[in-house]
Formats: structure tokens, C-alpha cells, sequence
């Protein structure tokens, strides 16, 4: 692997002009800054004021699983945005511009003045309805539609079917965490010794259905909000990072949502031995109540876009709350991934967690108030 392949600061710029995405006059002109973003993979943001500004993503460790979740990124963008019948699909991404194979490059809108749905909360210590149910509107479209539109085109080979690896954590052998961080090994060791644990993971890996194209990672994170795009007014929400991408379930998309909530109340208690569990929910930075009224935007935008009626709709709530419980033990071992101890905020999704897919019915009600 040669020097040249690596994307750096330094000679971005003459990638770019090689490909035709930059004008040199531009470049010269000033209308050219680059700001390093590496975390996971090799980030690049480049930033113009006057021409379109880009996201620059290549992979940092070339092995063929992370070859693989770039590869199935680049298509999803590529099927999106070359196929008129996925125009749905394609407004809820930033715009595609490049996919270099070789190099293992993608290159893609960088949306302006965006922020993450956490960042975006925190700003504005709000959760508005409004962005909630574009979120709805946007997982119901594209769960809707996009796997008749799929067929079985050329695209389709990236896309592995798996079931998530989180669902299959109680079948994993014990010396396996041994790999993990400290902290990870002592959660998952708590997962096992809970059989209401081992049976309902048992029962949502069997229940798993490929209905529907689904993002796979969805989270707050992965989710940006910028200026709409239409008018320069307004607020939209894009759908970033698809790199585990897959025709899977979309109760695990939908799930995850919840969690998200969820998870940011309980995120933001603060460890407190001495208090019990209704104390410690009032001292929550977050609250979970001023919440409640995007989570319900959330869902009736959902299946209203789905056109799922009551009856329905309560069936598949539930099972997506069990999906997203489950997916909350997937936030306590990503906010536990590089730690010594697990945490008593880890420990709290884990009770939280337990208790919804113990009582599904009374974390709809009183959890989410749906």
C-alpha cells in the first residue's frame, strides 16, 4: 500500500482537483479549508463558502469487514441517488458525489451548520415534535418503500442479512470477553446471569424478519440537522453513516429510536448511591417527561407514513420497544468500550433494559407514555 492511497490534509486538495470536485481557482482563491475529523476512520471535513463543501471518508484499517461496511455505505448512497424509484431514500441522505474503490474513499455532502440530534438537544435543552416526526416520517418512507424498489439489482450483493450481533451475546462463549475492556466483560457477564435476558434475546433473534431496507445503526449520532435545503429556512434531518446498512428488520430501526430517548434521560442521571430510584429520576439533567411529547410525534408520524392502523400498530410497538431494549444494552457496551469499571449509568440501562423486555406494555405507558 503506497503512500499516495492515504488521504491526508496535506494533498486532499489534489485528490479533489484530480477528480473534478474542485476548481483550482477556487483553491486559490481561498475557498478551500480542511478540518481533520479522524476518529474510527479517516474523516475530512472540507469546507467552501461559495462552492459545495464535502465529507471525505476513508477507512484507516484495511481488512475486509471494514473494506466490506464502506463498500455497502458507497452502494447504499449509489442506489439512492442513480436510481429515479429511490428518490425517497435519496432526501434522506446527504448528496453522493464519489466512490473510489481503490483507495477506499467515499465522498459526500457536508451538510451545512449540521449537528447531531444530541448536540442539537443540548443546544437548545428542547425536543422538538417537529424534528421527531420528520424522523418518523423518514424511517416509515424508506421501510415502506425501498425493498420492492430494490428488486434484485446489481446492489444487492452487499447486503449480508445479518441478524445484530448484539441479539446473539448470550450464546457467545466466556472466554470470548476476554478481548473486551474491563468494564464490557463485567456487563456482559451480568447479561448472561439474567435468564429474562438469555430467553427474550433467544426469542427476538428467532423473530427476525427481513422485511425492509434498514440502516442498522441508528442512533442520535448518526442522525444530522442543518438547514433545509429548499428555501434556507427551516430545519431538516438527514440520515448519516450507513455503513451497516443491511435487508434486515425494521423494528430495530424503530427501536433504536426509542432507546434514544431513553437512553439520553438515563445518561444524564447522575451516580448516586444513597438515592433511590424515583430520586434519582428527578435528578436527571435531562428529564424524561419534556421528552414524551416528540417520542409520541415520533411514533404516530411513523405509522401514519406506514399506514399501519391501531390494532396494528400496538403489536408492533411493542415488539419494537423489546427490539430496542435489546439495543440498549448495544449503548451501555458502546458508552463502556474503552473503560476500567462499568459505571452506575451503565447499570441503569442495564435495569432499564431489563425491566422493558421483562414489562414491554409498562415501558409503553409509563416510560414513553404512548
Amino acid at each position: 500500500m503506497g503512500l499516495e492511497v492515504i488521504i491526508t490534509s496535506n494533498n486532499i486538495c489534489y485528490y479533489l482537483i484530480d477528480r473534478g470536485l474542485v476548481d483550482p481557482a477556487s483553491v486559490v482563491e481561498g475557498d478551500f479549508m480542511v478540518v481533520e475529523t479522524t476518529r474510527r476512520n479517516r474523516n475530512f471535513k472540507v469546507i467552501r463558502r461559495n462552492h459545495p463543501s464535502f465529507f471525505v471518508k476513508q477507512i484507516q484499517n484495511w481488512d475486509p469487514q471494514t473494506v466490506a461496511t464502506l463498500q455497502c455505505e458507497a452502494t447504499c448512497y449509489w442506489l439512492a441517488h442513480s436510481n429515479p424509484e429511490m428518490g425517497a431514500l435519496a432526501a434522506l441522505m446527504p448528496n453522493y458525489y464519489f466512490y473510489d474503490p481503490g483507495r477506499h474513499v467515499l465522498i459526500t455532502q457536508l451538510l451545512k451548520d449540521g449537528e447531531n440530534i444530541s448536540e442539537y438537544h443540548r443546544r437548545l435543552n428542547q425536543f422538538p415534535e417537529s424534528i421527531a416526526a420528520q424522523l418518523g416520517r423518514a424511517l416509515g418512507t424508506y421501510h415502506s418503500e425501498t425493498l420492492s424498489k430494490l428488486g434484485d439489482g446489481p446492489g444487492n450483493s452487499v447486503f449480508s442479512k445479518r441478524v445484530p450481533w448484539i441479539l446473539s451475546i448470550n450464546q457467545q462463549e466466556a472466554h470470548l470477553f476476554q478481548a473486551l475492556s474491563a468494564a464490557n466483560s463485567q456487563l456482559f457477564s451480568i447479561v448472561r446471569s439474567y435468564p429474562e435476558f438469555n430467553e427474550t434475546l433467544d426469542e427476538l433473534r428467532d423473530k427476525w424478519r427481513f422485511d425492509s431496507l434498514i440502516h442498522g445503526d441508528m442512533k442520535w449520532d448518526n442522525l444530522v440537522v442543518s438547514v433545509a435545503e429548499e428555501n434556507g429556512k427551516g430545519e431538516s434531518v438527514k440520515i448519516v453513516d450507513w455503513e451497516l446498512a443491511d435487508i434486515g428488520d425494521a423494528r430495530w430501526d424503530v427501536g433504536a429510536i426509542l432507546q434514544s430517548y431513553l437512553s439520553f434521560w438515563i445518561l444524564s442521571i447522575p451516580p448516586n448511591a444513597e438515592a433511590n430510584a424515583e430520586q434519582l429520576e428527578r435528578l436527571a439533567q435531562y428529564p424524561l417527561e419534556p421528552m414524551q411529547p416528540a417520542i409520541r410525534a415520533f411514533w404516530k408520524t411513523y405509522i401514519a407514513t406506514r399506514q399501519i392502523g391501531n390494532e396494528e400498530g400496538r403489536q408492533l410497538l411493542e415488539s419494537c420497544v423489546k427490539f430496542g431494549a435489546a439495543r440498549m444494552i448495544q449503548t451501555a457496551y458502546e458508552y463502556m468500550q474503552y473503560s476500567p469499571q462499568i459505571s452506575a449509568s451503565a447499570l441503569y440501562l442495564l435495569q432499564v433494559s431489563l425491566n422493558t423486555l421483562k414489562s414491554p406494555k409498562e415501558a409503553i405507558s409509563d416510560l414513553l407514555s404512548l
